[in-house]
């Protein structure tokens, strides 16, 4: 190898990546000054109850970086002073608290402290990006179910589709950290491992202005820091049910929640009390979901006729249940658990180790409302994720610290029909001398070419059986000439997915304080990938060239002659017979189990592959902070080495070597960035940024099953990855105010504007030798742009009241909204994007009177009791945002421009009430009820692009006459069967095409 080469691989290895890096801690400054305003130099600037401190410098200044976030008091002292004590000074994330103390001169020791609350700062002259951070104690009151419902309500978010997208982009633009470090999926895009809500402390989402410490995120970034346990023992079991309330939308779900933190050993042991301490929880969630009532249909008295009830099994999830006490014990629907430990071992002042395990895990059974007959076999999975991850964290001085971090992160999916493994989906049976699929399902002409079945050998005699006997189909029903509607009872789901994905990452952050004006801060993160897809679909689909190879090579044939063809026993496979003569036809008919052998091989479409990518990501970023101004400037260095090679899964089961290029092995790029705050006054700030973005493409494009050699051979479309797609590249402007109006009021409003760049298209590539062979290949050449204003008012809780309201004006607009196959040349036109939300307005607002106070009823002297009263919350969430665009068409098929038309607005109100019962200090329950969907509002999630609407698909062969039955005119004359329309008109209309209504559960808590 070259020095040249040696060279470029090292420079990779340690500055090249895609990772993320998130912040996890805050930082104080301040100013130590006499009565009379001059400054105390040599003070002590202690956090109380920890061992984190500074001391102030000769004018008087003092700054301590990598503190947790949270809620402080803070102690100065020196000889000759009195000492004073600040109380609820709040640390946040990535943001510089100003904290000024103030001391008097004394001749006589004093021992009390001269005790002042923080002033509460709601305008953060320091921030110089748009986004906000919530704490733990305000996602416990809000009207949400989780932690993405959370996430969804902040300004500049919306959810499209069941996705969270920030300011219009897409949304795999989002990158996930938990204490630092990424668990996005780095192949497919989105968030990965899930945390319960009780195992987190903050969730600090940016949407806009991101420092240089984050990369390979082009929209918005969720920084989760996780609970760590204290010097006392603490926790909590909680049940949430919506057995409680009948309610017609129910789903039939139950969550049971249990944490506790404290000391890992007693604290008697002192000495290790509050050095060594931990943080446990575990939750599981057990749902039927809101189409649980489809999975008990009853085909054979809705379909009346068409099926035999002897042809199928019926779908019975309460097979495999016991009721105890009206709760189903037993896997429902969609089964979810996950766990979360962490351990904190504070070493001395200046060092500690931080170890941290958690996981989760998913099984589920899929719905798709045309299977609603067939839901026995449609597709289950299974989802399990973990990671392990370790953090020691050295703080040499106040001003300078080291972290080192490891982590171990897996993903494991597999999925396929419910009840039936891979290797179980077909069954030779020589009973009958007949192929048969698991339970009995019968199958033939599965080429759907008039052909019925294969010619085999009988296992008894050296005879030829005709291929009559059904086997070997996909079995399907109509009840018009328009399609169908349902798929036919007893059909078994034909997609497997057993996929595995692997992440160890290695990485480093210094900062360093050099004096009151500069913070620096760098970082190093190495991360290798092992990406697994083993992927089988489509079985029903027999690919004759690999079945003739298979029994060219490995079958045992009798030869057969005829005189005339209507003798030739037709192959269902539609194999050529060579011609001896003119009235003379040959075949060859082989044994049964080498039949069953060769549709084995020969069976559907194989996809897998297996690679091994490197990751890597350095940083370098300044932040200078001057009275009137704060500059935050830095750049990032993010790219990837993919490996010299990849393993690409073969239709046989084996692996074959596929060898990158030279000059495709690597990927490159710098990120500068750019963010600057003015405070205007005390109360007001304003904020500028220029962002320029790097995100490199998910690997499902670079890595795939398809060459092109494929497509001389393949009967579907053949896409291969690409290499050496470029990074998606997203500029981003960004202008912001921040202004605190009065003591308990702040109002945020930022104006943004985005151009994208190299967003995955796809082109058609035609051979070089023979232009009858093409095939698709990824490229980078899509693009779209972003722009629009996001407003908030935030009031803290004050007189009972708490809240906060946000709008978002937005255009979102693009030449594609995902990543689609195309024959034409790409669109040079933007329309608005699939997720395009032009008004999208929130509220949040909680009463909630706290412990110990009193409540009177305005305009009047009465105190309600405080039994009634102590820690009571009422919290309402609404949201209102404009329908997202979907493309119209008229009913011959011809469409008008893309998304040129909206669905309807939705609407979404939310309320939870919440009463807590104390025993004592430390014991407490609490009860609360929540409703979503309030207002019982028939939200519409996708319509007809016919009509607009979500219940009629436009099609004028079926009519409801006056008595509401509808009947279908197969043939246009006006002769109409009432079973034919009723079934096709409840096949279009669709469940999923509106929101559940109003539902609701109860929750209660048991706190200690």
């Amino acid at each position: 190898m070259s020095l040249k080469k040696i060279f470029t691989f090292t420079l990779l290895f340690f500055l090249v990546q895609t990772a993320l890096f998130g912040g996890t801690t805050g930082k104080i400054a301040g100013k130590v000054t006499d009565e009379n305003g001059e400054p105390v130099p040599y003070a002590n600037v202690i956090l109380e109850g920890t061992e984190i401190g500074a001391q102030t410098k000769e004018n008087g200044t003092y700054i301590i970086i990598n503190i947790d976030p949270g809620t402080y008091n803070v102690v100065c002292q020196r000889g000759g002073f009195k000492p004073a004590k600040v109380t609820g000074v709040q640390i946040s994330l990535d943001i510089t608290t100003i904290q000024n103390i103030k001391i008097s001169r004394t001749a006589v020791q004093i021992d009390d402290f001269d005790v002042s609350e923080a002033r509460v700062e709601m305008v953060q002259a320091s921030k110089t990006g748009s986004g906000r951070t919530i704490k733990a104690e305000d996602m416990e009151l809000a009207p949400v179910d989780n932690l993405g419902d959370v996430i969804a309500l902040q300004a500049g978010v919306s959810i499209s589709g069941g996705e969270l997208h920030f300011r219009g982009g897409r949304s795999n633009e989002v990158v996930y950290t938990i204490d630092g470090m990424s668990v996005s999926d780095a192949v497919d895009g989105g968030s990965a491992l899930t945390v319960d809500m009780d195992a987190v402390e903050y969730t600090d989402v940016k949407t806009g202005g991101f420092t240089a410490e984050y990369g390979n995120a082009q929209s918005g970034i969720i920084n989760i820091t996780t609970k760590s346990g204290g010097r006392d023992y603490h926790g909590k079991f909680e049940l949430i049910t919506d057995h409680a309330v009948t309610d017609v939308n129910s789903s039939n779900s139950d969550q049971l929640k249990f944490n506790i933190g404290g000391p890992v050993f007693t604290p008697w042991i002192s000495s290790l009390r509050d050095k060594f301490t931990f943080f446990a929880n575990v939750a599981g969630s057990w749902t039927d979901g809101r189409f649980k009532d489809y999975f008990y249909s009853d085909p054979v008295a809705e379909i009346e006729g068409l099926v035999e009830p002897d042809n199928f099994t019926y779908s019975n999830p309460n097979e495999a249940r016991d009721d105890f006490f009206g709760f189903d014990l037993g896997n429902r629907n969609y089964n979810d658990y996950n766990a979360n430990v962490k351990l904190k071992y504070q070493i001395n002042a200046a060092q500690k180790l931080t170890i941290a395990v958690r996981g989760d895990r998913s099984k589920y059974k899929s719905f798709a409302y045309g299977w609603k007959y067939a839901l026995e076999h449609y597709n289950a999975g299974e989802t399990f994720q973990h990671q392990i991850a370790g953090t020691y964290d050295h703080t040499f001085n106040p001003q300078m610290n080291l972290k080192i971090k490891a982590s171990y992160y897996s993903k494991q999916i597999t999925q396929g029909p419910d009840g039936i493994s891979r290797d179980q989906f077909f069954i030779k049976t020589m009973t009958n001398d007949e192929f048969i699929t698991n339970d009995d399902y019968l199958h033939a002409d599965n080429q759907s070419n008039n052909i019925i079945g294969v010619d085999y050998l009988t296992s008894e005699v050296a005879g030829l059986v005709n291929g009559s006997a059904p086997y070997w189909e996909l079995p399907s029903f109509s009840v018009n000439n328009y399609g169908v509607p349902f798929t036919r009872p007893g059909s078994i789901s034909g997609f497997y997915a057993d996929d595995e994905n692997s992440v160890l990452t290695l990485r480093t952050d210094f900062e360093y304080q050099l004096n009151q004006i500069h913070g620096f801060k760098t970082g190093l993160e190495v991360t290798k990938h092992h990406i697994l897809k083993d992927r089988w679909s489509n079985p029903w689909d027999i690919d004759v060239t690999r079945y003739n190879a298979y029994l060219a090579e490995f079958g045992n044939p009798v030869e057969y002659a005829y005189t005339t063809s209507d003798t030739i026993f037709f192959s269902d496979l539609e194999l050529e017979l060579p011609t001896v003569s003119d009235t003379a036809f040959v075949k060859n008919v082989y044994d049964l189990n080498d039949l069953y052998n060769a549709i084995i091989a020969a069976a559907g479409d194989t996809e897998g592959y297996e690679a091994f990518p490197w990751q890597a990501a350095f940083y370098l970023q300044d932040k200078m902070e001057w009275e009137g101004m704060i500059v935050n400037a830095g750049v990032r260095l993010d790219g990837w080495y993919l490996g010299e090679e990849y393993k690409i899964l073969q239709d046989a089961g084996n692996y074959v070597w596929e060898p990158f290029e030279e000059k495709d092995k690597y990927q490159l790029m710098i990120s500068p960035r750019l963010g600057v705050s003015h405070p205007i006054s005390e109360t007001a700030v304003m904020h500028f940024a220029y962002n320029y973005q790097n995100q490199l493409p998910q690997m499902q494009y670079i890595f795939t099953t398809d060459r092109p050699e494929d497509a001389i051979t393949s009967s579907s479309a053949v896409v291969v990855g690409k290499p050496n797609l470029e990074p998606q590249i997203t500029i981003t402007y960004e202008v912001g105010l921040q202004k605190q109006l009065s003591e308990d009021y702040v109002m945020d409003i930022q104006a943004y504007y985005k151009n994208i760049y190299n967003y995955v298209s796809t082109r058609i590539v035609y051979d070089q030798v023979d232009d009858n062979v093409s095939w698709y290949e990824y490229y980078s050449n899509d693009y779209g742009s972003a722009r629009g204003i996001d407003f908030n008012l935030e009031k803290r809780l004050s007189n009972y009241i708490m809240g906060s309201t946000s709008y978002s004006l937005a255009w979102a607009n693009g030449n594609n909204s995902a990543t689609v196959i195309q024959n034409e040349a790409t669109n040079l036109r933007e329309f608005p994007l699939d997720w395009d939300m032009r008004h999208n307005y929130s509220l949040n607002f909680t009463f909630r009177i706290s412990r110990g106070e009193e409540f009177y009823i305005p305009f009047t002297d009465f105190m309600l009791p405080t039994f009634l009263t102590d820690d009571f919350s009422t919290s309402f969430g609404y949201n209102i945002a404009s329908g997202t665009p979907y493309t119209p068409s008229t009913i011959d098929g011809t469409s008008f421009d893309t998304n040129s038309a909206l669905q309807p607005y939705t609407e979404f109100a939310n309320m939870r009430i919440t009463k807590s019962i104390y025993f004592n200090e430390d014991i407490s329950i609490r009860a609360y009820l929540s409703i979503n969907n309030l207002f019982n509002k028939e939200n519409v999630n996708w319509v007809y692009s016919i009509t607009g609407s979500p219940y009629d698909n436009g099609n004028l062969h079926f009519v409801d006459d006056e008595q509401g039955g509808y009947y279908a005119d197969t043939d246009g004359e006006a002769v109409l069967t009432e079973q034919a329309g009723n079934i096709y008109m409840d096949s279009i209309r669709n469940p999923t095409a509106t929101s559940n209504g109003r539902t609701f559960s109860m929750g209660f808590a048991f706190k200690f």
